[in-house]
């Protein structure tokens, strides 16, 4: 499932209805709950929540009685609206020649969030946005979290019918596709890139040279087959994770209580609301989504998962942001040059030797799927390509 909604997947959206990919807004229930620390179970919801706060007032989770309900509301509210407030009102520190720029541990600290609404409610939901550890997640350029929260705020979130391989096959459709082949090597060979690569059937190396070569991969992956850029992308974090499709009810807190009848009237509906999981620790999170194919997907798992119900795994590289990876990101794609590199790398810019890059990291913000379009519509305009939802607006 990846979701996208108005305000800040301006140029997705564009792109999806330019190849006619359905969409639609379906409702989510967000029950928020944590490990024990003393026997690692996974403990009922503290809290409940709905997009867009469509369920209100809120679902009362069992065990919390009403007085409690109420004030934990009231707290809730206040805390987000004073971090509402300052994401509109009060600027992060901007990077400098001297300075990498605000941290999102920094800004938080300056606008005195309290701490328990933080840790509690803040870092979760919005690292299982990023699928990374909470303390990575305090790394963030501030700026980050801040223009994410502006441009979505009270906006619509969607996600593609049918699920993402509809784009994929959307986009494939017609296009010269090489699968099983892994590339080892992209180099500068006089005014062309020869591209080097390993069939993984036949085991044969391949290489083929080109007038323009376009790696739309992760920085480490960068780093490995491309030698001018290999020392800048090793200052970009990046981290391994996983997605896992299984059957594990028993890794789902229990909140029967509290969505039982909610969730009966759910599965009647034409429209059914969706329940995601949002589970933590005192350092990461962890999602788990009810799927309506009645399976659950758990993004990046804190918790075990019985093996034996495990349908599939899929291990994911995720691209971490930090001040310094943004400097560095905003130097290769037209920021700020001020920045000391090696000789050698400071002269590479987007497009040098006719290799350029793209994805979801080759922008100066969240590293969401806005940033791919984004990219690639730079890339596109630099080779004088047109790009069809634009002319068509």
């Amino acid at each position: 499932m990846r979701a996208f909604d108005d305000g800040f997947h301006n140029n997705l959206k564009l792109m999806y209805d330019h190849l006619g990919v359905k969409y639609t807004s379906p409702k989510f229930i967000y029950p928020l709950s944590t490990i024990s620390t003393t026997d690692g179970k996974k403990l009922p919801p503290h809290f409940i929540h709905s997009s867009s706060n469509h369920q209100v007032p809120p679902i009362r989770p069992e065990g919390c009685g009403y007085v409690e309900w109420i004030l934990r509301i009231l707290y809730l509210a206040v805390c987000y609206f004073w971090f509402t407030a300052c994401c509109f009102l009060v600027e992060p520190n901007p990077a400098t020649p001297s300075d990498e720029g605000e941290s999102l541990r920094q800004y938080l600290g300056r606008i005195r969030l309290p701490q328990y609404f933080v840790n509690t409610y803040f870092l979760p939901l919005l690292s299982s946005v990023t699928t990374c550890s909470h303390s990575e997640l305090l790394d963030f350029p501030a700026i980050d979290a801040v223009d994410y929260a502006r441009r979505t705020y009270r906006q619509p979130h969607y996600t593609v019918v049918g699920g993402v391989q509809n784009v994929q096959t959307k986009i494939s459709n017609a296009q010269s596709v090489r699968l099983g082949a892994i590339v080892t090597q992209v180099e500068n060979v006089g005014s062309k890139v020869q591209v080097t690569w390993t069939d993984l059937k036949s085991k044969e190396v391949h290489s083929k040279q080109f007038d323009h070569v376009v790696m739309a991969v992760t920085p480490n992956v960068v780093g490995a087959i491309y030698e001018p850029l290999r020392k800048l992308m090793s200052s970009i974090p990046v981290n391994q994770g996983e997605a896992v499709v299984h059957r594990d009810r028993s890794s789902i807190p229990d909140c029967s209580q509290s969505l039982g009848r909610f969730a009966a009237a759910a599965r009647q509906s034409v429209d059914p609301t969706q329940i995601l999981h949002i589970c933590s620790n005192s350092s990461a999170t962890e999602a788990i989504h009810e799927h309506p194919c009645s399976v659950l997907v758990t993004s990046f798992p804190i918790a075990p998962i019985d093996p034996a119900k495990v349908i599939h795994r899929a291990r994911l590289t995720r691209v971490l942001r930090t001040p310094q990876s943004r400097k560095i990101v905003n130097r290769i794609f037209g920021g700020n040059p001020q920045h000391a590199y090696q000789e050698k790398e400071k002269s590479w810019s987007n497009g040098t030797g006719n290799v350029w890059l793209a994805g979801a990291w080759c922008w100066d913000g969240m590293v969401l799927l806005e940033g791919c379009v984004v990219s690639a519509m730079r890339v596109a305009a630099s080779l004088d390509v047109e790009v069809p939802w634009l002319i068509s607006q």
